[in-house]
């Protein structure tokens, strides 16, 4: 066996002289090699800018949206705050006339919605109910709308008998009447409760001025106190419980008789508000444009002010409306506590300035003198018999 010797760099010279096809492999691998470390590094730079900017929009969101819940929680906690105040300072009892068919009807929708922002809600009928928390102020078979004076006196004695010490205001209201409490309060924080006075939507009858029942209507602590002790058992100052008595007009003879200033709500809150806060009809009828519903003739005809239809009719802080449905009654919780256009925001309001009697009797004046003399006389000869 022979060996043939190779040179020293034969072997070398052999490796370096690869096949052209290995060759192409190794330069493809490496240019693959580098475009993928060159995407890699892209693609970790892009990564991290986009990651810096979602941390930034991130945090720009966060610190809007925080600002932004920390207004609304700033305007709600100011509301809240104004409304804990009226509800602490302002103390409303409210009595609204049912009767027992009208128990489940009426009067239960009455509590499920305006009644129950109350400081106290009872109910004023000739049945008895727990559950609903009315009373029994007249007897069944004169539980009608004929005996309705009747029923309304019997009403503020129970309301002086059983509450007075705890209330500052006392509303009278049908089971058809809707209330919005806020705005009630808001207009009588400025009065003091120990000023005979009593609030409602004013119309003339007879040449007396008085308070629509239906529109409902507030006598003070004081007004109520001088009804009782000095108006309720005197025929000459006030007329006596009998049928046929017409309930509203009587309440303002009763109460003008002992000195009570008779307060038209639309001149209660501020001078630029002078439009009707209680409305003795219902909101439909004041907003229709269809020629066939018309305002009543005996509202145009009693009301001593012109009497407007439309965006006009109303107080943008109006607090009653009458003949109103219970249906009715959750549209209005609906668009009033529930409602939202969105941007719209309706801020909070200061609560307005105490008022002097002085500066309620220039508001307010009033023609009575003393309890001797009535301002209205009972027994003048050209009255109504049923007045």
């Amino acid at each position: 066996m022979s060996y043939t010797l190779l040179p020293p760099n034969a072997h070398f010279a052999r490796s370096s002289c690869a096949p052209p096809r290995i060759q192409l492999h190794i330069l493809c691998g490496f240019v693959s090699g580098f475009l993928m470390a060159l995407c890699t590094l892209l693609l970790y730079n892009h990564y991290q800018i986009e990651t810096v900017q979602q941390r930034q929009h991130t945090t720009a969101s966060t610190y809007w949206q925080t600002g932004y819940m920390m207004a609304l929680q700033e305007v709600a906690t100011e509301a809240d705050s104004l409304q804990q105040q009226l509800g602490e300072r302002v103390r409303v009892l409210c009595m609204v006339l049912t009767s027992p068919d009208q128990h489940a009807s009426h009067a239960k929708h009455v509590k499920a919605t305006w009644g129950k922002r109350c400081t106290r809600l009872i109910f004023l009928s000739s049945e008895a109910d727990e559950e609903l928390g009315a009373v029994a102020v007249v007897e069944r078979e004169a539980d009608n709308y004929d005996d309705l004076w009747n029923k309304t006196r019997e009403g503020f004695r129970y309301a002086y008998e059983q509450y007075y010490d705890d209330y500052d205001w006392f509303v009278k209201a049908d089971d058809d009447t809707y209330m919005v409490m806020e705005n009630l309060r808001y207009m009588l924080y400025a009065y003091q409760p120990e000023i005979p006075i009593y609030f409602g939507y004013q119309l003339v009858r007879y040449d007396v001025p008085y308070m629509s029942g239906g529109a409902a209507y507030v006598l003070s602590k004081e007004a109520l106190r001088r009804f009782m002790t000095t108006a309720f058992h005197n025929s000459t100052l006030c007329p006596r419980a009998q049928k046929f008595g017409i309930e509203d007009f009587y309440m303002g003879v009763c109460l003008q008789n002992v000195g009570v200033h008779l307060a038209d709500a639309r001149f209660a809150l501020s001078a630029s508000d002078n439009k009707p806060k209680f409305m003795p009809l219902d909101l439909h009828t004041y907003m229709s444009t269809d020629n066939a519903t018309q305002l009543s003739e005996w509202l145009l005809t009693m009301t001593p002010h012109a009497v407007e239809s439309g965006l006009n009719c109303c107080s943008n802080y109006s607090i009653a409306f009458h003949y109103t449905s219970p249906w009715r009654m959750y549209m209005y919780e609906f668009f009033i506590y529930h409602f939202r256009a969105f941007g719209v925001q309706h801020h909070a309001k200061s609560l307005p300035a105490k008022l002097s009697l002085a500066e309620v009797t220039r508001l307010f004046p009033s023609n009575y003198s003393d309890y001797g003399k009535p301002l209205v006389d009972l027994d003048a000869r050209n009255r109504p018999d049923n007045f």
